[in-house]
């Protein structure tokens, strides 16, 4: 008969108080799924990962060349170097295309050139023994370009008026007015006046005598004085205007028809009193442009939808002012 010593009676008590112990731990929690296990997250040796890589790294063929350049049996890392050091001098950044604040004239951007390092380095790597292989290099169009720029300035309003009536006189008054026009900038909700615009016409300034209408008691009569023909530029601004939609403020019409539009869809001018007055009623902003030739009067109004912010003009934009996108 064996005896039990101290060792063996403590194994055989723990064995024997197990059972109840497990069962005494398990009945404190309501259901087996309140066991809570947490494992420690197994950390990546960054040490070994290096090794694994660089033992895992191919090698280049016996004789193959970048440009001129013998880099056979080089490893990737190493060729990697030389692809990275020549990105560095080729590598350029697009230019956006621009928009000058005064002309609304779009400048051209840029491409630029950018090495594809990954595929240059896969064609080195795959080329055959005595092989000829030269950088990959992309072009890098700017997000910005020319064309997605002018495709936002466009003419909403396109008017044509004839000069029957081509006196020197009355051909400089017109050419004069038209200047002030011309490039005239009106954010949205802005409003348009002539006669603020052009201002009072004078000899000081550069205008004429020649014909006008002048309205009397006894019915309208043809007369003369300095900036005679100006209504003319009115006339065609404000059809312009009407073609695209633009709120009238102030017109008048003449005493008289005038030969050079349809009755009724002109208007007339003169400084101090009678105005033509209208207002950007558009959601982007808009400019005047004015074109005089040997017989014609255009007038254009072009709205700028690229501008996503209305911008607030008194007059001409600076020279030069890039308009924000």
């Amino acid at each position: 008969m064996r005896i039990s010593t101290g060792n063996n009676i403590k194994r055989h008590l723990s064995l024997a108080i197990l059972p109840f112990f497990l069962l005494l731990t398990l009945s404190s929690c309501s259901t087996i799924n309140e066991v809570k296990i947490t494992e420690k997250p197994i950390q990546e040796n960054p040490i070994a990962k290096a090794i694994e890589f660089t033992s895992s790294e191919r090698s280049i063929s016996n004789n193959v060349y970048l440009f001129d350049e013998n880099v056979g049996s080089l490893k990737e890392s190493e060729i990697l170097v030389k692809i990275s050091s020549l990105a560095v001098k080729i590598d350029t950044e697009a230019i956006d295309a621009a928009m000058d604040g005064t002309t609304w004239k779009v400048t051209k951007g840029k491409a630029g050139k950018k090495v594809n390092v990954d595929k240059t380095m896969d064609a080195l790597l795959n080329a055959r023994e005595g092989e000829k292989v030269d950088l990959i290099i992309e072009e890098v169009i700017p997000p910005v370009t020319s064309q997605k720029l002018l495709d936002n300035i466009v003419v909403i309003g396109d008017y044509t008026t004839r000069l029957l009536n081509r006196g020197r006189n009355r051909v400089n008054n017109i050419d004069l007015a038209s200047e002030k026009i011309d490039y005239y900038k009106l954010s949205p909700g802005e409003e348009f006046s002539f006669n603020k615009v052009v201002g009072r016409r004078t000899e000081a300034k550069g205008y004429e005598d020649a014909p006008i209408i002048i309205r009397t008691r006894k019915g309208p009569k043809k007369g003369i004085a300095v900036g005679g023909g100006i209504c003319q530029v009115s006339t065609t601004l404000y059809n312009a205007a009407e073609e695209c939609g633009l709120e009238m403020v102030e017109r008048h019409l003449h005493s008289k028809d005038v030969g050079y539009v349809p009755k009724g869809e002109d208007a007339t001018v003169s400084y101090g009193s009678a105005d033509f007055r209208f207002k950007n009623s558009r959601s982007h902003p808009i400019m005047i442009r004015t074109s005089l030739g040997k017989k014609t009067l255009t007038v254009k109004i072009i709205e700028n939808r690229n501008l996503l912010i209305p911008v607030s003009y008194s007059s001409y934009a600076k020279s030069g002012q890039l308009i924000p996108l």
